[in-house]
């Protein structure tokens, strides 16, 4: 078995392998390429790390040989040449449906992004390009390069040609494994930026990427389609079929051997790739993480990235239109992109797009935002983030709860999506409180009680501010709208307004404590005295915000929130603490309004039942003069990337890579972000 790669001896001593690191040039006519990119994947080892990792490990001597002598050999370079020449044959291959090409082109792939894999780790860039230049003497050959088109060096060439399977060749059930391996190939080679301490954007295969902005609209489009159409909604792990006689199998290693004689019958369907299993929801994660890196840097090398540009001007295929957009860069389906993201939103990197489409893609916000299904994104979204937050990892996944928060703060800014989620029903909602499911409740309502808990579990637990400006600003836009909010949703919001102002009192009387304390002692505690400060300042921001959008409410829908205005009255007593308060004095003028009018009509009342107290306040609602109370200004927040978003985007977009694509990397040798963390 030494002519193949197999597992059935030691790795090491494979002859093919022995060859490719050896000190030998191998030239690139040799018939040994199409016998070592003869062999069968087990991708379904992939997923499982472990199994990655310890085959990692197997070709570590082997891959040290390599670093050592193929700066001497050229045979690094010559596994590139070969591959770029082969690249003239795939058009046809596809079109002829030549299923051992195809195949073998795959395997060319895999072993390269090993290769590179491990060099990436070990060698600074410029040291890692100089590997993709051979030294030797080179006999003349085909080439995937334009006469019109000059690369700096081989491994720009290469790049290219990776884009281009991505951009030019169909996916289909014999393409889709060397899609999958084009994607990872790019990923390795931009990993450079692992080994850093911070997000760099000097990454020479990212230049090269940038310099290909002819095709940017063309990759972005790619890569998009792969999602639309690969991207499973439920991710579960699939079989392998049962493999035919003439097929050795291995299950228990990641390479295993087809026999040679097979590999000269093209029209055996054993080697169809639904043999092999290929998962149809890694190419839409890998397109989406792909596209996701290229994308999060707004500015590269100091000029704009044509990727980042391309995702926020492509428009909706179905849209019919007499004017012809110039600046769009093509056209995707987007009833079908929003289904797709609406059935996957709670995979990370789904969120990441639908985020980074909302963000930048007027077009598709636009039409998000004109959906009568709109719950059926909104809902999925705003269970992330209580799921989240009501988890004990949330530091762990504090970049999905922000997205998840990011993307209702971007949807309430448009004043249709406040008043729509007010009258749009739901029934049966029991993920909220599983021990308790809500039979009914509004779209808006539900949101408020995310939002609430979100900020109670932050103010008692977390005390992120980010987390805790921003669900304030989603809420505050959305106040001037509340409409028909039902008794659960009014508690949890004056219930909030309650633990503020508790947890505010307590921390004021923990600094008059240590003040008293630092008097005796003559020492002072900065530190501690500047995080009570912003602690303090943070709870009456929010105390703040949230008497605002009572206001708000009240002077907008008072006529509509008998519950509210029940709720408030019950809790009266909370308001006192108001009253002398320089900061909140202003905001309990209205509320106080409220409580005088409708309290002197509920003592008229005899019975106490709560319904007859709500039919009381709904028919005083009907007569109260709405100009008695103050105006104040509209609440209207808007989001705004950070300047330092590269910074929290690409760690995470990294971490995700490294979770989800079936590459391993040492952990040991990554500095971008901790992967214990993960």
């Amino acid at each position: 078995m030494g002519a193949v790669i197999s597992s059935e001896t030691d790795i090491n001593s494979n002859e093919l392998l022995k060859k490719l690191v050896g000190e030998k040039p191998i030239s690139d006519n040799d018939p040994l390429w199409n016998q070592m990119f003869s062999f069968n994947m087990n991708l379904m080892d992939e997923i499982n790390r472990a199994k990655h990792e310890k085959f990692a490990e197997e070709l570590t001597s082997l891959l040290e040989t390599f670093l050592y002598n193929a700066p001497k050999s050229g045979n690094f370079a010559t596994l590139i040449k070969v591959v770029l020449r082969r690249n003239t044959e795939l058009e046809l291959s596809v079109k002829c449906e030549n299923k051992i090409f195809l195949w073998q082109n795959a395997n060319a792939l895999i072993i390269i992004r090993y290769v590179c894999n491990f060099l990436v780790q070990r060698l600074s860039e410029k040291e890692f390009i100089n590997y993709f230049e051979s030294t030797l003497v080179e006999t003349p050959t085909d080439s995937i390069k334009d006469e019109t088109v000059e690369y700096e060096n081989m491994a720009e060439e290469f790049l290219v040609h990776l884009v281009n399977i991505l951009c030019k060749v169909p996916v289909n059930d014999f393409t889709i494994g060397i899609h999958m391996e084009a994607i990872r190939c790019i990923i390795v080679l931009l990993s450079s930026q692992l080994y850093q301490d911070t997000v760099s954007e000097n990454c020479i295969f990212l230049r090269y990427l940038v310099k290909q902005d002819s095709k940017a609209a063309e990759l972005v489009h790619a890569l998009l389609a792969n999602f639309l159409k690969h991207n499973s909604e439920s991710i579960h792990c699939y079989k392998e079929n049962k493999p035919e006689s003439i097929v050795i199998s291995l299950a228990s290693s990641m390479w295993s051997a087809f026999r040679l004689t097979v590999l000269n019958d093209s029209n055996d369907d054993s080697l169809s790739t639904k043999n092999h299993e290929f998962p149809p929801q890694t190419l839409g994660l890998l397109s989406c993480a792909l596209l996701m890196h290229i994308a999060g840097y707004p500015v590269i090398n100091k000029k704009p990235n044509p990727f980042n540009e391309k995702l926020a001007l492509f428009q909706n295929a179905q849209e019919v239109s007499s004017m012809v957009n110039l600046e769009a860069s093509f056209k995707l389906d987007f009833t079908a992109l929003y289904d797709r993201i609406c059935g996957t939103v709670e995979q990370p990197f789904s969120m990441l797009l639908l985020y980074m489409l909302l963000h930048k893609n007027s077009g598709f916000r636009n039409f998000v935002l004109s959906r009568i299904n709109l719950e059926n994104l909104v809902v999925p979204v705003v269970k992330v983030l209580n799921d989240r937050v009501s988890s004990t990892s949330f530091r762990a996944n504090s970049h999905h709860t922000y997205l998840a928060l990011i993307v209702v703060l971007i949807l309430s800014e448009d004043d249709f999506f406040c008043k729509i989620i007010h009258e749009t029903m739901l029934k049966n909602i029991e993920w909220y409180q599983p021990d308790r499911p809500i039979p009914e409740i509004s779209l808006g309502g539900l949101i408020i009680l995310v939002f609430t808990k979100t900020i109670h579990m932050n103010t008692v637990k977390t005390r992120d501010r980010y987390l805790h400006t921003n669900c304030l600003a989603a809420l505050a836009n959305m106040s001037s709208c509340f409409k028909n909010l039902n008794a659960m949703v009014c508690q949890k919001l004056i219930g909030l307004l309650e633990t503020m102002t508790k947890r505010h009192a307590k921390l004021i009387q923990t600094m008059r404590v240590n003040a008293e304390a630092s008097e005796e002692t003559d020492e002072i505690d900065d530190l501690s005295s500047t995080n009570l400060h912003h602690d303090i300042t943070a709870l009456e921001e929010g105390i703040r915000t949230v008497l605002e959008m009572i206001n708000s409410c009240l002077c907008n829908n008072l006529r509509n929130n008998a519950h509210l205005i029940y709720t408030i009255l019950y809790n009266r007593e909370l308001f006192e603490h108001f009253h002398n308060h320089p900061m909140f004095q202003d905001l309990v003028w209205n509320i106080y309004l409220v409580i005088n009018h409708f309290s002197g009509r509920i003592e008229t009342v005899k019975s106490s039942s709560v319904d007859v107290v709500l039919d009381t306040i709904a028919k005083a609602a009907i007569i109260w003069p709405s100009d008695r109370l103050k105006k104040f200004p509209e609440l209207k927040f808007k989001y705004v990337e950070d300047e330092n978003t590269v910074e929290f985007f690409v760690p995470y977009v990294w971490r995700l890579i490294d979770r989800n694509s079936g590459i391993y990397w040492n952990p040991n040798l990554i500095h971008l972000f901790n992967p214990d963390a993960i």
